[in-house]
């Protein structure tokens, strides 16, 4: 009987240590594991925002160096283009001088005053002019520092590779009227053992037996390019302590917005940060393409000494290496922002599952003296209950990748915004030469591969500079924009425009053969000579036109509708050629 006793109070009373205890330790459990989710939340998101960063970053050095190789590779065409237009305008004006006084004065009069106009034309420091040479070699017009040749013979003289280059000149004026000539020289006050490459155009004037020429070098027109590209890389590089630092192997830095006062400096300078971080990036980049880099740096934001994460690379076929980056407390700040939403969150959840734990073992107590049949019961409903917290556990993660999937998206549109830049012309809101190039080398491959038709435009505005000096840039700009929207509207969803410089432009026909892109050339070339702009009421189009031959590449394609657009523009403009 004491037994019984003893074993029903056992069965009595059980369910009042047991039965607390095992929901006691149910709800650590569930406070556990869901303290240990939250902290696994925040690594995750830490990692994502950190690789988010890195590729950003480097996505960022990646466009801005094809930016880079891309405005270099135009450094000679722009130097035959600004030379030749020299001497084109010195003809022009040579030209007006003889129509204007040639019933009126004589000829050495005229020439004089040809002279005289002429000889104020100068470039570079005085390192491009134009000269004046008649074809018995006699010097007609010298710069300053070669005054003293200009009356006598020059016919035998010699560039550094000992070429008679004047009678070359002489040979080309007589043959084609005008050409290049490649040569190298000494500049002028400069170090007379060394020689600088340049290019030379040479025109024929013909009432005299004249020829003008002018020239400039590669190296002059390589620091002019890299110049407008330190400026253009530092208005595109806008985004806060991620800006773009730039260098060459030697140590001297050439764009850097967070030290302006070193730019065109070397790393020898007293600043040892400085120096010793320029040193250690152009030494981790020696024997590699590109790298990345951790150091200290001060961050102007917090005004105290900060940890950096850079991607550098080098930029090929150049001395330069380039990089960006980011502070790491940066990110830790980004984190703690969101870390401070999660946490509240969390803090909820946590006080609930304490709250709830309480009562339940409150009421487990109650229940247990009355019905301790009923304890397999109620085990089960705490196990509904914590399957119910791992259900709202497993809620708070979703939101949780989620509101990482919106960060990264973002940061997709910060990478859209800046290609879009990089691909936009700024003026008519239509592809730049940079994009074309892209389109262009793509449409070509996709037209040797499946064999199909590509036709390509290019048009030029007739007498555009008479519209800008005698209207202004203002109006040039508005006639671009308006001519680019009436373009437009006549071009399929396949076909690409493009301005490829000043009021060169390039449409892109997939899929169309020579005969269709003729029929179309013509229908634009009618449309723009009726249709009425404002202030200049009517313009014209030159346009070239070619289609894509068996194994052609992208330089023999522009080579040939190049030479047809000038050759509407030589037959009188307003013309198709192909």
């Amino acid at each position: 009987m004491i037994k019984e006793k003893a074993f029903l109070r056992a069965i009595t009373y059980a369910p009042l240590l047991f039965i607390p205890l095992f929901v006691a330790a149910i709800a650590i459990l569930t406070y556990q594991i869901y303290t240990q989710n939250f902290e696994t939340s925040v690594k995750e998101l830490e990692r994502s925002l950190i690789k988010s960063e890195k590729k950003a970053v480097k996505n960022k050095i990646l466009h801005t160096v094809d930016f880079i190789l891309f405005q270099k590779s135009l450094i000679k065409e722009r130097l035959t283009s600004r030379v030749k237009g020299r001497v084109e305008t010195a003809f022009k004006i040579a030209q007006n001088i003889y129509d204007r006084y040639k019933d009126t004065k004589s000829e050495e009069a005229i020439k004089n005053i040809i002279k005289t106009t002429l000889k104020t034309f100068s470039w570079n420091n005085g390192e491009s002019f134009i000269w004046i040479v008649d074809y018995d070699g006699v010097s007609q017009l010298a710069p300053s520092y070669l005054k003293y040749l200009e009356g006598s013979s020059i016919i035998d003289f010699k560039n550094a590779n000992g070429r008679y280059v004047i009678q070359d000149e002489i040979a080309i004026c007589k043959e084609k009227g005008e050409g290049f000539l490649r040569d190298r020289f000494t500049k002028p006050n400069k170090n007379s053992n060394k020689q600088y490459e340049q290019v030379a155009f040479v025109k024929a004037f013909g009432h005299y037996n004249w020829y003008f020429g002018s020239a400039e070098y590669l190296d002059t027109a390589t620091k002019k390019t890299d110049k407008e590209l330190f400026s253009m890389i530092d208005r595109i590089d806008n985004i806060g302590s991620n800006y773009i630092f730039l260098a060459n192997i030697k140590g001297d830095i050439l764009v850097n917005k967070d030290l302006p006062q070193f730019i065109g400096k070397n790393v020898n300078i007293t600043d040892k940060l400085v120096q010793e971080t320029v040193k250690n990036i152009l030494n981790s980049l020696k024997n590699r393409q590109s790298t990345t880099y951790i150091y200290d740096w001060f961050n102007k934001s917090t005004n105290k000494m900060d940890k950096k994460y850079s991607y550098i690379q080098k930029i090929p076929n150049t001395d330069w290496v380039i990089g960006s980056g980011f502070y790491l407390s940066e990110i830790q700040s980004k984190l703690m922002s969101k870390k401070v939403d999660m946490f509240q969150v969390y803090n909820s959840r946590s006080r609930g599952i304490v709250y709830i734990a309480i009562l339940v073992v409150m009421l487990t107590l109650i229940l247990s003296l009355f019905v301790s049949k009923k304890i397999k019961q109620k085990f089960y409903k705490y196990q509904v209950n914590i399957g119910d917290k791992t259900n709202q556990l497993q809620e708070l993660n979703q939101t949780l990748e989620q509101k990482v999937i919106k960060r990264t998206a973002e940061l997709e549109k910060v990478k859209d915004a800046f290609e879009e830049l990089a691909n936009t012309d700024a003026l008519t809101h239509i592809h730049n030469r940079y994009s074309l190039m892209k389109i262009i080398s793509a449409e070509i491959s996709r037209s040797h591969r499946y064999q199909t038709p590509l036709s390509i435009i290019m048009y030029d505005i007739d007498f555009f500079k008479n519209v800008n000096d005698t209207h202004g840039h203002d109006v040039g700009d508005s006639i671009l924009v308006s001519l680019s929207n009436l373009i437009k509207k006549n071009l399929r969803d396949i076909d690409t425009i493009g301005r490829y410089g000043g009021e060169e432009f390039l449409i892109v026909l997939p899929n169309t053969p020579l005969g269709d892109a003729k029929s179309f050339a013509e229908r634009l070339r009618k449309e723009v000579d009726e249709y009425s702009f404002e202030i200049v009421d009517k313009i014209t189009i030159s346009i070239g036109i070619i289609e894509l031959q068996p194994n052609e590449n992208i330089d023999q394609v522009f080579k040939r509708v190049d030479d047809l657009l000038y050759k509407s523009k030589n037959s009188g403009r307003n013309k198709i050629s192909y």
